[in-house]
């Protein structure tokens, strides 16, 4: 692989570094062959020759052909001292292109600066001063780059004393000549960022380096990364990008682990020239004409990798294209894995647009992951989930229970209706009994003995009656040792726990169930025990009074009476039906306060789906400089009209009144929802055939038609924005808020944005972000690719008449970056390979060529 296919990327430079031709070098012994070596074994992939007033053509020139053998890369320098203007001279370098015509710059300098004395005076190589200016301006016109010592050395452009007049005007004066501050140590980097460039009004790239006099004393002061293709025309992309692409640091920076970036895409279609794309770890931008092949190339990455994304929505033939081209490309990663279904996300074209014209779930769901990303507020919504279902699985509990209550009290009113007439009754109880007054004033007994007998008898009575109770009561107590306590399993809660922790959960709650259970038991056994004793009390009370001989007396007085028994037995009867009918009757009050419980709680339960969600919106909410996201509760206004429209009757008034109903706010929608639960209780309503009272009831009160949803606001909220900026906010969210870091795939972003002004923005987010995540986008717009810095740059190509691939083959690409410079050859007839990146993004991007020079007059400083 070309070492520069990934486009740039961070490499070690050296760009002040001196030979043996040096007069003051260690060590003059030192060939060429060891620098190479000892450079090799520092990572060194830059190295700038810059000896003290010369320019050995003859040693650079070999150092170059030393160096291409190990990858590195020799730029020719010099390093000059300036005219005093201070109390020491001010060291600086210049640095030319691996390519110039070496002779004609050396040429120059020797014969138009001051190092001119040396051969024509004899003077020494540390007695000739170049003017600082001057030589700035000659370094310029041979097409070179300017660094100067910067920071606490005695011979750095900050000795230029204050004391001298327009002193601060001339260090002004030559930060605005000059292209690299070099800092004499790391610490120094501070102070330029936070005092010196906000004084000039401009940021100057810093580097540092190793000022080498022995190379067999090599030692770095830190790491100089530079990210850049390993030639001149990339170091000039560090003036351009002063902030973006240097680094002073141990570490090579921004590396990505290996399953966060895409190393490389190779193509085996037929209809593509054979070929491995290999990626950047940041930016990759594929540009390209009309149907070249670059949303087909980012989309069959997307389907490779089974994004179930549709790569056009109203395009089958197109899509059917790209699902065969994705079945014949193999997706590497850094670390090497092949064919992952790894994380990504892609974004075809107009999706922005689409969710942000139709602000629907797809948006809800798409922000509701950027908030899950926090761990609370995923566990707020998380905890929510379930309250949710397990609030269903409560209220569908309570209407069971509730129809069967009120299943329970129609059959006691039909059992009570059976029972006869209260007031009938109580009437025939008193005929009854003045019935037996009558018979007993005839008997043979005393009154007075006549009235004990009756208390006896009155008591015997009582007691059975209430026996009977304790035996359905006991019968009843006893069935709750089974039917009561029902622990709810709690296997499914702890799946999403490791095997050690669910074994000792598990084991710890069976232990506690069973405890529970067994604590249970023998607190039913003490009531039971409690209402036994009762009873045989009463059966106790019931052989005392037999045994009084007051009660044997009365019976012996009556129990011959034929008509006294058969009236006194009439009496029992309708005595038994009044009580019944009393102890029905309090059933029947108990169960109705029991429904109007069940109901109140039903209520309040499918309530509580909105006030949970007022409860957690406002911990749900966040921002982030301009850019917010509010939660709050939606209700479903069209699943709940869905509902009653598949189970309600519309045949009748009532029927069509109760589906058309108009719901302005949740209350309404409670005041319908509370309307319509009493009329299914009491069957009052006529509905569809699939469709009970009961399960449309279930149906209605277990179901949460609340939603958690989302608002944006960002200068102004999400619904009154334009739809273009509506589109960018929405981009801000998938790029800003997102806290993922597997690859970006954006398809033409720019197609969805309406202004300049989010052009720049939308700029400044993809400079932040492809530090953080790895993006590969497919664009048509200059200032994407040049104003973000793009590290990588896929050019796609149709073959046509006027754009022949290798091979005639359909679609071709080829990479670099935007340093790859090389003027058209009309010779060469593959369109691809004509030309250098830069000229091929100027030619395919309308405003290429002013993208370049925008950038660049931020500098003062045009490309050749």
């Amino acid at each position: 692989m070309d070492k520069m296919e990934k486009g740039s990327e961070w490499r070690k430079w050296d760009l002040h570094f001196h030979t043996p031709s040096s007069y003051d070098y260690g060590d003059k012994s030192v060939n060429n062959q060891e620098i190479i070596d000892e450079l090799a074994n520092n990572s060194i992939s830059v190295v700038a020759i810059t000896d003290h007033h010369i320019i050995d053509i003859e040693r650079i020139v070999d150092l170059q052909k030393l160096g291409a053998k190990k990858g590195i890369t020799v730029l020719p320098g010099i390093e000059f001292l300036s005219d005093a203007k201070g109390k020491v001279p001010i060291h600086f370098i210049g640095i030319f292109s691996e390519t110039c015509n070496l002779e004609y710059v050396w040429g120059q300098i020797e014969n138009k600066t001051s190092i001119s004395r040396i051969k024509g005076e004899g003077k020494k190589h540390n007695e000739v001063y170049c003017h600082l200016d001057n030589t700035i301006d000659l370094i310029h016109e041979l097409g070179g780059l300017v660094t100067i010592h910067a920071g606490e050395k005695s011979n750095s452009i900050e000795n230029i004393t204050h004391s001298l007049p327009h002193g601060e005007a001339q260090k002004t004066e030559i930060a605005e000549k000059i292209d690299f501050y070099e800092l004499g140590k790391v610490d120094d980097k501070k102070g330029y960022i936070d005092v010196v460039f906000p004084a000039i009004k401009k940021h100057i790239p810093m580097i540092i380096c190793s000022d080498n006099h022995n190379i067999r004393k090599y030692v770095l002061k830190e790491g100089c990364w530079i990210k850049a293709d390993t030639t001149f025309e990339g170091l000039k992309q560090v003036v351009f990008e002063p902030k973006q692409r240097v680094r002073i640091q141990s570490l090579k920076p921004h590396q990505k682990a290996g399953y966060q970036a895409i190393e490389s895409v190779k193509i085996s279609h037929s209809s593509f020239h054979p070929q491995t794309i290999h990626l950047n770890q940041n930016l990759n931008s594929i540009i390209g004409g009309r149907s070249t092949g670059k949303s087909i190339l980012l989309g069959s990455i997307a389907k490779r990798l089974n994004c179930d994304k549709d790569v056009k929505t109203d395009n089958m033939d197109y899509s059917n294209f790209v699902s065969e081209v994705a079945d014949n490309i193999t997706v590497i990663w850094k670390d090497g894995t092949e064919n992952d279904d790894r994380d990504i996300e892609y974004f075809p074209q107009s999706y922005m647009y689409t969710l942000a014209k139709n602000k629907n779930k797809e948006l809800d769901r798409l922000i509701e992951g950027i908030i899950k990303q926090d761990h609370e507020k995923n566990q707020l919504i998380s905890n929510y989930e379930i309250f949710s279902s397990e609030n269903n699985t409560d209220i569908t509990n309570k209407v069971n229970k509730i129809f069967q209550l009120l299943e329970d009290l129609n059959k006691r009113k039909i059992l009570i209706k059976e029972k006869g007439d209260k007031k009938g009754i109580e009437s025939e109880i008193e005929k009854l009994n003045k019935e037996l007054q009558e018979l007993k004033s005839k008997s043979k007994i005393s009154d007075e003995d006549l009235e004990k007998y009756s208390k006896l008898k009155g008591e015997r009575d009582e007691i059975s009656k209430s026996n009977e109770f304790f035996n359905d009561e006991i019968s009843r107590i006893e069935n709750l040792k089974e039917k009561f306590f029902i622990a709810k399993e709690i296997d499914y809660d702890l799946v999403s726990l490791s095997e050690d922790n669910r074994q000792i959960i598990k084991s710890k709650f069976d232990d506690l169930k069973a405890k529970f259970q067994k604590e249970w038991n023998a607190e039913i056994d003490k009531i039971q025990a409690e209402n036994r004793s009762s009873k045989d009390k009463n059966l106790e009370r019931i052989k005392q009074i037999e045994a009084d001989q007051l009660f044997i007396k009365g019976l012996e007085a009556f129990q011959n009476n034929q008509q006294y028994r058969e009236v006194e037995t009439k009496l029992k009867i309708q005595k038994d039906k009044l009580a019944d009918i009393l102890v029905i009757k309090k059933e029947i009050d108990k169960l109705k306060e029991q429904i109007e419980t069940f109901k109140r709680f039903i209520q309040e339960s499918h309530r509580q789906y909105l006030t949970k969600i007022e409860s957690i919106k406002e911990d749900l909410s966040i921002s982030r400089d301009k850019l917010g996201i509010n939660a709050f509760a939606r209700l479903n206004v069209e699943s709940y009209k869905s509902l009653l429209y598949r189970s309600i009757n519309q045949q009748s008034n009532q029927g069509q009144n109760i589906v058309s109903v108009d719901l302005k706010n949740v209350e309404e929608y409670f005041k319908s929802v509370n309307q319509l639960f009493e009329k299914l209780l009491d069957k009052a309503i006529t509905l569809k055939q699939q469709y009970s009272h009961s399960t449309l009831c279930n149906e209605l009160m277990a179901t949460n038609h609340f939603e958690i949803s989302y608002s944006i606001v960002y200068d102004d909220i999400f619904n009154q924005m334009s739809e273009g900026k509506k589109a960018f906010v929405v981009l801000l969210l998938l790029l800003d808020f997102s806290t993922k870091d597997c690859p970006i795939l954006i398809d033409q972003p720019e197609d969805d944005l309406d202004n300049r002004a989010i052009f720049k923005d939308l700029v400044a987010y993809l400079i932040k972000k492809k530090k953080q995540r790895q993006i590969i986008l497919v664009t048509h717009n200059p200032n994407i690719v040049v104003g973000a810095d793009s590290e990588l740059i896929i050019v796609a190509n149709q073959n046509g008449t006027d754009s022949p691939n290798k091979n005639g083959v359909k679609f071709q690409y080829v990479s670099g970056s935007l340093e790859n410079t090389r003027e058209l050859d009309n010779a060469i007839k593959i369109t691809l390979d004509s030309q250098g990146i830069k000229q091929h993004v100027c030619e395919i991007l309308e405003g290429g060529n002013e993208a370049f020079k925008q950038r660049e007059r931020k500098y003062a400083i045009l490309m050749n």
